[in-house]
């Protein structure tokens, strides 16, 4: 597997090779994946996808493309579309030897840079053992993490919010789920999207439940459907906008 050579702020989709791919579960780890996957839901997209492009919607289409054929990595792939969508621009702050005063650029300050003056003649301990003082007091990210003034996204379509990968797969299972249902039967009780899905483990019934058992566990899962619902119908409105999550 050769190594992405494209930055992203968040996981990116793995496909694994031609001769040893990798199950859509790696792809599902991404939020890229998962953008696709709720704009696949929004009827209006694809109305405008129908239209070869045309409609309110064209804009958007010329960045995101036709969605409808369900194949996530032809779509990630094809003319490099998920590194030109959410791949984030390289800094152009590199370590490099200054050897002119000339090469200042004007855009450093002392938020962005650090310049410091390292005299040859300190052995290398010395030198290693101020350097490190010196980022402890400047250089304050947590480890594993960026500095939050780098954590900004320069994608052309960057992440909106924090998100979970369990809650856009959980609201998303929820929204096919119950318009699977209401297709079947003209309509769909939301507790009876929440047992088909077992939604709330506490909740399911049982041979043995009371009346009143009964009401409450479908009161329970009624609830968590709508709210999963309602986030869902959010998620999808808005990759109309070219927002994900909402």
């Amino acid at each position: 597997m050769t190594k992405n050579p494209v930055h992203f702020l968040a996981p990116y989709p793995l496909f694994g090779t031609k001769q040893k791919p990798l199950s859509i579960s790696y792809q599902q780890r991404s939020p890229f994946y998962w953008w696709w996957a709720y704009l696949r839901r929004n009827d209006n997209y694809l109305k405008c996808c129908e239209r070869n492009g045309a409609g309110k919607l064209a804009d958007l289409y010329k960045e995101f493309g036709d969605v409808r054929e369900d194949d996530f990595k032809k779509w990630w792939s094809e003319n490099n579309r998920g590194a030109y969508l959410f791949g984030e621009k390289r800094s152009a702050l590199v370590p490099k030897e200054l050897s002119d005063k000339s090469e200042w650029e004007e855009d450093w300050n002392s938020e962005n840079v650090l310049v410091l003056a390292l005299p040859l003649t300190m052995s290398k301990r010395e030198l290693q053992s101020r350097i490190a003082k010196i980022l402890k007091k400047r250089h304050t990210a947590k480890r594993g993490r960026t500095a939050k003034k780098l954590d900004k996204s320069t994608a052309r379509f960057p992440l909106n919010r924090n998100y979970t990968i369990e809650s856009l797969q959980k609201a998303l299972d929820v929204y096919d789920c119950f318009t699977k249902l209401v297709e079947l039967n003209g309509k769909a009780k939301l507790w009876e999207v929440g047992v088909e899905l077992r939604l709330v483990r506490g909740a399911m019934p049982s041979p043995n439940d009371l009346k009143q058992d009964t009401a409450a566990k479908r009161n329970v899962m009624a609830a968590t459907v709508k709210r999963y619902l309602k986030q869902a119908e959010s998620i999808i409105a808005n990759t109309s906008l070219g927002i994900f999550p909402s």
